[in-house]
């Protein structure tokens, strides 16, 4: 019966997830969403960690193998990847980098504020 109740909580949460991205016809992913509503669940106290733990360690001990269709989906795309690779190596040293400067930037103006008064 736990496992039946976990199992419900989980896909509860998914199924909300896709009717509301189905209602106001968003592009969010609705997984994701359901997650942010399980987590929403989890932290105002309406559904507790062991609640969802029988079904919740299963998929857990499962996990590696959700990655797979990524991988696959890669491989598949190896001959897009070879023609931006260029493109791509950029983007994954700039975007990084003008984060972590943005972000540097924005803590040591708000630290240098929070000096001064």
């Amino acid at each position: 019966m736990k496992y039946l109740i976990s199992s419900a909580i989980i896909l509860a949460c998914l199924a909300i997830a896709k009717y509301l991205t189905a209602l106001f016809a968003s592009t969010f992913p609705a997984p994701l969403l359901g997650m942010v509503l399980l987590l929403i669940l989890l932290l105002t106290g309406l559904v507790k960690e062991q609640d969802l733990k029988p079904s919740a360690t299963p998929l857990l001990n499962f996990m590696p193998l959700f990655f797979i269709p990524a991988g696959v989906g890669i491989i598949e795309h190896l001959g897009v990847i070879n023609e931006h690779w260029l493109l791509l190596l950029a983007v994954f040293i700039i975007v990084p980098l003008t984060s972590i400067i943005l972000i540097g930037s924005l803590f040591a103006y708000f630290k240098g504020r929070e000096n001064d008064s």
